[in-house]
C-alpha cells in the first residue's frame, strides 16, 4: 500500500523524531491512562489522570520556546479567522464574574483550546501526509487489537470480577445491557463513554484509511477486532455514528475518484463480510444491545435526543445571554476546583444540561456559540472542499476521512465535554485538514507555473 503525495519531503524539522515521540506517549496515557488509574496505582489516579494533558501542554509550550515553524502545513483563511474568534472568546471568557474562581476557567480553557494544539504538534512530527499515513497503518492494529480484547474478556468475564471494575463507584457503577444482564464494558479507560468514543474514533480511522489503499493483513485484522468491539459498550449512538459515517465516506470516496464504482462494490463486501464476523464472534452482545435498544426507547422515549444534540443549544439562549456563564461553567471538573461552593450553584437554579451544544452556550453565550458553530461549519465545507477537488490523491483521503467527523461537529459538537479520545481525534483531523491544504496549495501553485511557463513559450514564438 503507499499514499501519493509530494515528490519531496518538506516541513522537516530538526526536531520531528521528538515531537513524534511526545505525540506517542500521549496516545498511549490517552488510551491506557484509565487502566494505570484503575488497576495499577489508584491512589494517584487524579495526577494520571491530568498526566496526558500536561504531556500536551509541555509539548506545546516546547515547541513554542525553541520557535518551531510550520512549513507543511496551513489553515484555510476563512476556518483560520473564525478560530482565531472562537479561541479569542474562550479566553475572555475566563474572566467572566459568574464563575466561582479563576480556576474553573482556565480547567474551561483546557477543555475548549487544549487538543487544538494538536493542529501545531502533528505537521510538525510529520514531514507530509504520506509519511504520516504510512505510520498510522503501521501501528493501527497494535493500538487497537490488544483494547478490543480485553473488551471481549471483560464481556466474557463476571461483573464482580476485578477486570471489570471503573475508577469509582465499586460494584453500584457497572452498567449492563440487553436480558443477559452482559456487562458495558470500559477497556482500557475509566468509564463505559472513554470506550465508546475509542471503538467510535478507531472504527472511522480505520475505514478511512482501508478506502485510501490500506489493505495489509495485519491491517485488516485490527479493523475487525474494532468492528467486533463495536457493541461490547451497549451504547446505541456508537453504532448509529459508525454506519452513518460510513455511509458518507463510501458516498464521498466514490464522487472523488478514491475509488471505482467496482472497488466500491468490493469494499462493501468486505465490510459486510467483517460484519458478519462481528456478528457471529459476538452475537450475544449485539442481541443485548438490540434488546438494550428496545427497551430504552419504550422507557424513556428519548428518540429525540437525535435532534436535541443540536437543538439543544437554542433552549439556553435567553438564560445565558450573550456572553454566558463563563469558560468551564459547565464541566465537571469545576466540582475539584471550587470546592467549597455548591456544584453549579453559579448557574440558574433548576438549569438541567446534558448535550453539548447546550452546555455550550451556557459557557460562552449566545455570541460564543455562535462563533463556534461558524468555525465547525467551515471546518465540514473545508473537508468536503478537499474531498471532491483535491489535486493529490492523499489530499482527497484526508477529505473524505474527515469528513464524517466534521459533519458530527458540525451537528453536536467538538468534543469539548466528551471523553478526551473523542475531542483529540477531531482535532487530530482538522490537524490532517491543514496538511492536506498545504499540500494542495503546492501542487496548485506548480501547476500555475507550469501554465505560466507555457504561455510565455507560446507568447515567445
Amino acid at each position: 500500500m503507499s499514499f501519493r503525495g509530494l515528490p519531496v519531503i518538506v516541513g522537516r524539522t530538526a526536531g520531528a523524531g521528538n515531537f513524534r515521540l511526545g505525540l506517542g506517549l500521549f496516545l498511549l496515557l490517552l488510551i491506557y491512562d484509565g487502566a494505570l488509574r484503575k488497576w495499577m496505582f489508584p491512589g494517584a489516579e487524579k495526577i494520571i489522570f491530568i498526566a496526558k494533558d500536561a504531556l500536551l501542554f509541555g509539548l506545546i509550550v516546547f515547541a513554542m520556546i525553541n520557535r518551531q515553524r510550520l512549513a507543511n502545513s496551513m489553515l484555510h483563511p476563512a476556518a483560520r479567522i473564525l478560530f482565531g474568534l472562537y479561541a479569542s472568546w474562550v479566553l475572555l471568557d475566563v474572566g467572566n464574574f459568574s464563575l466561582p474562581n479563576i480556576l474553573v476557567g482556565i480547567w474551561g480553557v483546557k477543555a475548549h483550546l487544549l487538543y487544538a494544539g494538536l493542529i501545531f504538534l502533528v505537521p510538525l512530527a510529520f514531514s507530509n501526509l504520506s509519511h504520516l499515513f504510512r505510520v498510522l497503518v503501521k501501528i493501527y492494529p497494535w493500538l487497537v487489537i490488544p483494547v478490543c480484547a480485553l473488551a471481549f474478556v471483560q464481556l466474557a468475564a463476571p461483573a464482580e470480577s476485578f477486570i471489570n471494575q471503573q475508577v469509582r463507584g465499586g460494584m453500584d457503577m457497572i452498567s449492563y445491557f440487553g436480558e443477559s444482564s452482559l456487562v458495558r464494558v470500559t477497556g482500557t479507560f475509566s468509564y463505559i463513554t472513554g470506550m465508546a468514543a475509542f471503538v467510535q474514533a478507531t472504527s472511522l480511522l480505520g475505514m478511512g484509511l482501508f478506502l485510501g489503499g490500506a489493505r495489509s493483513r495485519m491491517f485488516l485484522v485490527g479493523l475487525g477486532f474494532v468492528l467486533a468491539a463495536l457493541p461490547a459498550t451497549g451504547s446505541r449512538g456508537v453504532i448509529a455514528v459508525v454506519i452513518s459515517s460510513v455511509v458518507i465516506m463510501l458516498f464521498s470516496a466514490w464522487l472523488s475518484r478514491l475509488i471505482s464504482m467496482r472497488m466500491t462494490a468490493r469494499v462493501i463486501a468486505v465490510i459486510a463480510i467483517l460484519g458478519v464476523i462481528s456478528l457471529q464472534a459476538q452475537d450475544e452482545a449485539w442481541l443485548a444491545l438490540q434488546q438494550r435498544a428496545v427497551t430504552v426507547a419504550d422507557t424513556f422515549g428519548d428518540t429525540g435526543r437525535i435532534f436535541t444534540a443540536f437543538t439543544n443549544a437554542f433552549s439556553f439562549f435567553d438564560v445565558a445571554g450573550i456572553f454566558g456563564f463563563g469558560s468551564g461553567a459547565t464541566n465537571y471538573g469545576a466540582f475539584a476546583l471550587a470546592k467549597d461552593v455548591v456544584p453549579f450553584s453559579w448557574l440558574p437554579t433548576g438549569i438541567y444540561f446534558e448535550e453539548e451544544s447546550g452546555r455550550l452556550v451556557l459557557e460562552l453565550g449566545m455570541l460564543g456559540w455562535f462563533f463556534s458553530q461558524a468555525m465547525r461549519i467551515v471546518f465540514f465545507l473545508w473537508a468536503a472542499k478537499l474531498a471532491f477537488k483535491g489535486l493529490t490523491h492523499t489530499v482527497r483521503v484526508v477529505g473524505v476521512l474527515a469528513l464524517p467527523v466534521m459533519a458530527l461537529g458540525m451537528y453536536q459538537g467538538n468534543g469539548i465535554f466528551a471523553p478526551p479520545i473523542g475531542a483529540a481525534y477531531y482535532w487530530f483531523c482538522v490537524a490532517l485538514l491543514a496538511m492536506a491544504q498545504y499540500e494542495h496549495r503546492q501542487i496548485l501553485a506548480e501547476h500555475l507555473q507550469i501554465r505560466a511557463r507555457r504561455f510565455q513559450a507560446a507568447v515567445s514564438r
